[in-house]
């Protein structure tokens, strides 16, 4: 589970160098400076990946680190398509085949989490207190999912007895 100072990240310093970055792009002239995007592209998926890395370095696993800095630099490409004006958008172009890609291989993580998950709730001895440890989930959400399970198996169970 995150910590209260990660959240904090999220929170406050990605969507106050989002809020800076779309100050910078509206007061720039950009028929003056066209291929200005690198400053957004630089700070918001370079930049703030990094110092996320360097402030959560002893909280979390190396994977773990990385996974979320991927999805940082994914949110600033994301923010960057927003930001800088279309016909000045050169590198973004470009990077969002590579986004669609890296769209592709999230989906499928995700996908198999879910399947994970899944399997863990419907498990014949499944507890709140094995999902919460397993995966890293808030008490509450293990006893709903476990309450949600055990719904649908009483289900399964009536309409195989018609």
């Amino acid at each position: 589970m995150s910590k209260p100072r990660e959240k904090w990240f999220f929170l406050i310093a990605l969507p106050l160098a989002i809020a800076i970055e779309w100050a910078f792009a509206r007061t720039l002239d950009w028929s003056a400076y066209p291929r200005s995007e690198w400053v957004a592209l630089f700070d918001l998926c370079v930049f703030m990946p990094m110092l996320y890395l360097t402030a959560f370095t002893s909280e979390l696993t190396r994977k773990a680190r990385l996974l979320r800095c991927l999805g940082v630099a994914g949110a600033g490409l994301f923010a960057s398509s927003f930001i800088v004006p279309e016909p000045n958008q050169f590198i973004i172009g470009e990077l969002s085949a590579v986004r669609k890609i890296a769209m592709v291989g999230i989906v499928a993580f995700e996908g198999w989490v879910l399947w994970k998950v899944i399997g863990a709730v419907y498990r014949h001895d499944a507890d709140a207190k094995t999902l919460e440890r397993e995966f890293a989930m808030p008490e509450w959400i293990a006893k709903l999912m476990v309450l949600e399970a055990r719904f649908w198996k009483a289900v399964w169970q009536f309409l195989r007895r018609k």
